[in-house]
């Protein structure tokens, strides 16, 4: 002890008071991520580009093959009613073509809707499926631009990932697409007729029938929309990090 006041012994120590914890590192200019790991220079980035360009190629693909006719294609041999001619079985409607002189001349088409009676239950199921796919597809191109959108601007969520929410609707509109095509081909495989009414002129059954374009083209659109919808799982979207103070004890 001396004189001139109490003795200070170590280090000076302010006094404890409140600190702030940030959940998550930010850079200089407040954003969440710093330049280097910034969505713009990542490589799984561009990956969800990759896969917003695929899917939504597989999506018009699998939005146009609903409105073809060539789902089923029907071979008729010549009979004493009608001549020699094939059909294009689809989704909405059925056509019918001549073949001569190896061609193929369009006769004419006629539609059909979920109500008739005749339709049978994998043209019913399809109808139901192909345009809720096209729905599925719709907002998961909503949702990957509003996503990438967000990634540009270093925005970040407070609720949920719209990324995974894209790719979830991308998957499961593939998936109804998948549907549509698996029981297209196995209603072929069986040999299922079709009860037509007598001013479409097509049998029971065919002499012989195979997949359609329209069918191929379903299928190309649903591996389309499933892997971009892979690609959407790829960025891990950070969600909002909020700062929360902490008092020290001592």
């Amino acid at each position: 002890m001396s004189d001139g006041g109490p003795e200070i012994h170590g280090k000076c120590s302010l006094p404890s008071g409140p600190s702030l914890a940030p959940d998550a590192p930010s850079s200089a200019d407040g954003s969440p991520w710093s330049a280097s790991t910034s969505p713009l220079f990542n490589g799984r980035l561009k990956l969800q580009l990759m896969g917003f360009v695929v899917a939504t190629v597989g999506w018009v693909l699998g939005t146009t093959s609903m409105a073809l006719a060539e789902w089923r294609v029907w071979y008729v041999n010549s009979t004493s009613l009608l001549s020699s001619h094939l059909a294009c079985v689809g989704v909405w409607r059925a056509c019918i073509f001549h073949q001569g002189n190896g061609l193929d001349r369009a006769i004419g088409c006629q539609g059909y809707s979920y109500f008739d009676p005749y339709i049978p239950m994998d043209i019913h199921v399809a109808q139901i499926l192909l345009p809720l796919a096209t729905v599925l597809g719709l907002f998961s191109k909503a949702a990957i631009i509003f996503a990438l959108k967000s990634m540009y601007l270093s925005k970040v969520q407070k609720t949920c990932d719209p990324s995974a929410v894209a790719g979830m609707l991308s998957i499961a509109a593939s998936f109804c697409i998948l549907a549509a095509v698996v029981w297209n081909q196995l209603s072929i495989q069986t040999e299922e007729g079709i009860a037509f009414p007598p001013s479409f002129n097509l049998p029971f059954k065919p002499d012989s029938q195979e997949v359609g374009g329209a069918a191929l083209m379903a299928f190309l659109g649903s591996c389309g929309l499933f892997f971009g919808g892979l690609a959407y799982f790829s960025y891990k979207y950070p969600l909002d990090s909020r700062v929360h103070p902490t008092t020290s004890d001592t």
